[in-house]
């Protein structure tokens, strides 16, 4: 079936893209019902190409078709975001008590967003539940995890360009999404695919064949690290005074 749907690698590309534009702006209407329904609906839109790419042992178009969903949703909620904000505020799970944390730290460079020692816990316990999600479910609640937190923190960057003073809009563009946060996106889909993969193949009757994902288990491994790494260094001495001053707070 999952072959009839997809027919060709132009379409499957297509409709990585499609559904990253559209399944936010549907999940989001349907979120008035219970905001879960958001990155529900967004899992359920991406996830038979996710595993069709892994049934058929292509990694790596499973990591270039969810990515690209990935960036496509981040559009899509952050220009909803900016035209709709209260429509949307209470929709998004996490969405304002995230953007409450972000700002306070944005205006006193006090909290965990640059703080290692507060920070690592709660990275590591993120990591270790998407980790146990995605191995338990062949991706698919990992996927559903990593929508909500690619929600919310669209949500926060949609709120940095309401919020920024006249003349700093560029900030939010270019700063929003900081690059150690840029870089964990793309770690957690090599992540989650290698994790998804051994259910997956033991549906199909097959033994898991690692060497086949030791290139993305290197991937997800260096920008998980790197990830903890810029966030330590770069979020205090850089984007916290360049957010403050954007914000004018």
């Amino acid at each position: 079936m999952l072959d009839r749907i997809f027919p060709s690698k132009e379409l499957e590309n297509a409709y990585s893209i499609i559904v990253g534009l559209l399944s936010p702006a549907a999940g989001l209407y349907a979120a008035r019902i219970h905001p879960v329904l958001l990155p529900l609906v967004m899992t359920v839109a991406i996830y038979p190409l996710y595993y069709k790419d892994l049934r058929d042992d292509r990694v790596w178009r499973a990591f270039w078709h969810v990515l690209a969903w990935s960036l496509a949703s981040t559009v899509t909620v952050i220009f909803l975001t900016v035209y709709t904000r209260a429509g949307v505020s209470s929709l998004i799970l996490k969405g304002e008590s995230y953007r409450r944390e972000m700002y306070s730290w944005i205006s006193t460079g006090v909290g965990e967003e640059g703080d290692l020692r507060l920070f690592l816990k709660p990275k590591i316990t993120e990591i270790a539940v998407f980790s146990a999600l995605s191995l338990a479910s062949a991706g698919f609640l990992g996927l559903l995890l990593g929508s909500i937190l690619l929600n919310y923190m669209n949500y926060y960057v949609g709120c940095l360009f309401l919020d920024a003073a006249p003349g700093y809009t560029w900030v939010p563009a270019l700063l929003g999404w900081p690059i150690y946060a840029i870089l964990r996106v793309p770690g957690y889909i090599a992540l989650g695919i290698v994790l998804s993969r051994p259910l997956i193949r033991l549906k199909k009757g097959r033994k898991m064949d690692w060497k086949r994902v030791e290139s993305l288990a290197a991937l997800a491994l260096a920008l998980i690290l790197l990830d903890f790494i810029l966030k330590a260094t770069v979020a205090n001495r850089f984007y916290q005074p360049i957010l403050k001053k954007a914000l004018g707070l």
